[in-house]
């Protein structure tokens, strides 16, 4: 061998050793806030995934808490997939700025003690209840 092969040579090998080290586990793991969220989880008696349980809850006790009932008795009613067409999640407010990028989320109707309420929601468990005087339609194109 060369004298310049050796030490090309040793860096293939030290490189082809190293690739095959196995990846620790917060290399595996996705973080907790990632920008990116599935929502092809297990799914449950209504077709929503167990992923979207913590902001139905949250979303029942705000609808509670506005119109005054028990969260027992604020159901939901309907949960729709939907792209928003900017930030505001189709429920934009006089006078502030949004993102101008399709949001995925979704439409969400409850019933609070026989008022109807509706919510937007976003990607990242948040949401607001939306007015109809407020409310706009999800973009008409997919972002999926």
């Amino acid at each position: 061998m060369e004298p310049i092969a050796a030490p090309i040579t040793s860096c293939l090998i030290a490189l082809a050793l190293s690739a095959c080290t196995p990846m620790s586990q917060e290399q595996v793991e996705e973080p907790a806030d990632s920008a990116v969220r599935s929502d092809t989880g297990p799914t449950n008696e209504a077709g929503r995934t167990h992923s979207m349980d913590p902001m139905l809850a949250q979303i029942r006790a705000d609808a509670a808490q506005r119109i005054g009932v028990a969260v027992d008795q604020v159901k939901v009613l309907t949960v729709e997939s939907v792209t928003w067409s900017d930030g505001s999640l189709g429920c934009p407010e006089q006078g502030m700025m949004y993102t101008q990028a399709l949001a995925r989320g979704h439409r969400v109707r409850v019933d609070a003690g026989g008022t109807i309420l509706v919510y937007h929601a976003g990607a990242q468990q948040t949401f607001v209840q939306c007015p109809p005087d407020r409310a706009k339609e999800p973009s008409a194109i997919d972002s999926t």
